[in-house]
């Protein structure tokens, strides 16, 4: 069957034959409505005759059950506080310190454990970086394994350091207990080369031979907190803060005074 288009309209539609009257007049004649009789009516003879009134088809229409609209919501999208903080569009700037662990182990004499790391100058004390969605103290266990190849029970926290420099920025520094390490442990030990190539036990008066400033205020801090079973103390730069009062036996009028004169 061919298709014809009609003007203004881009769909095709199909071509429909145009009947003669000849084959209008041969077809069946269409059903007509149906007719009821209704009184008075006469034909016309002038009898009395029932009229034929149309009654109207009636079109049943389903009944549409109306379904309320529904308001879709859209999820609240998540905000990343820190990248918004660093680009200055939602609320205030907010501080990202790099963070490290480490543990203190002593020997029988009191003697504190350091290793010589190869990728720095100086010593440290077992430990390193944090890693993202690491705590503090799995980092510090996770280090001292790395470094010198012994993974001893560890203990408490001893002191957490801030510290800040235009070099290094903020960062913050756990100090955990490693405790007495037996000889049997030591005698364990097996330094990973590519980073430490030495360890000792050293004593606390000698650290700051070996150690940076900060981090010899920071390691005998933790010794003097441990030795005294004051818990863990936060430091700032390796002082311990707020700072313990110094104990006088002067009035405190007398000690104030003191203190304005120096």
């Amino acid at each position: 069957m061919s298709a014809s288009r009609a003007p203004g309209l881009t769909a095709s539609v199909p071509y429909q034959p145009v009947a003669s009257s000849a084959e209008i007049e041969g077809r069946a004649p269409a059903t007509r409505p149906s007719r009821v009789p209704t009184a008075g009516a006469r034909n016309a003879a002038g009898d009395a005759a029932p009229s034929m009134d149309v009654v109207p088809s009636v079109e049943v229409v389903p009944s549409v059950e109306v379904v309320p609209s529904v308001e879709v919501v859209a999820p609240v999208e998540s905000v990343d506080w820190f990248v918004a903080g660093e680009n200055g569009s939602v609320g205030p700037p907010m501080a990202r310190p790099r963070a490290a662990a480490g543990a203190l182990f002593f020997d029988e004499e009191g003697r504190v454990l350091l290793v010589e790391p190869s990728y720095k100058p100086g010593w440290d004390i077992p430990g390193g970086f944090i890693e993202p969605g690491e705590s503090p103290y799995a980092a510090c266990v996770r280090e001292v394994e790395e470094e010198i190849g012994i993974v001893p029970p560890i203990g408490s926290l001893l002191v957490v350091d801030w510290a800040s420099d235009e070099h290094t920025g903020d960062m913050l520094l756990f100090v955990f207990d490693g405790g007495l390490l037996p000889s049997d442990w030591r005698e364990r030990i097996r330094l990973d080369m590519n980073e430490i190539i030495n360890c000792a036990f050293t004593p606390l008066s000698d650290v700051g031979e070996k150690l940076p400033v900060l981090h010899a205020r920071r390691v005998r801090a933790a010794a003097g907190l441990r030795a005294g079973h004051g818990g863990a103390g936060y430091l700032e730069h390796g002082y311990l803060t707020p700072a313990a009062p110094a104990v006088s036996s002067a009035p405190a009028g007398a000690a104030q005074r003191t203190e304005s004169t120096e």
